[in-house]
């Protein structure tokens, strides 16, 4: 009876290691998968960060190159009325001019 009882106990000494090493295992496998998704997470964060950098670069190089362009129209425009007024007012000091010789004006 006593042998009995000591296999009893025995049994479930070591049904309870069992059941430790299994906790023990499964806490293990959980930390490891937190540690992975960590990593994860973190890589996937980069990542969004270097696309994020490379869309903000790409769109200060095209702001750029547009900014570069309306500068160029825009010179182009002051550059064709500043053209225009010269010849107006060209043309308003010779009447003037004229005016004040007492010459007919011809036009």
């Amino acid at each position: 009876m006593k042998e009995v009882i000591e296999d009893i106990l025995d049994e479930e000494k070591k049904a309870r290691e069992r059941v430790e090493e299994a906790k023990e295992k499964a806490k293990q496998i959980r930390l490891k998968a937190e540690e992975d998704a960590k990593r994860i997470l973190n890589d996937v964060r980069e990542k969004g960060r270097g696309e994020a950098k490379l869309l903000i670069a790409r769109a200060e190089k095209e702001a750029e190159k547009e900014k570069e362009k309306q500068l160029t129209a825009a010179a182009k425009i002051s550059q064709s009325l500043w053209e225009k007024k010269q010849k107006e007012i060209k043309e308003t000091v010779e009447i003037l001019f004229n005016m004040v010789l007492g010459e007919e004006i011809e036009k």
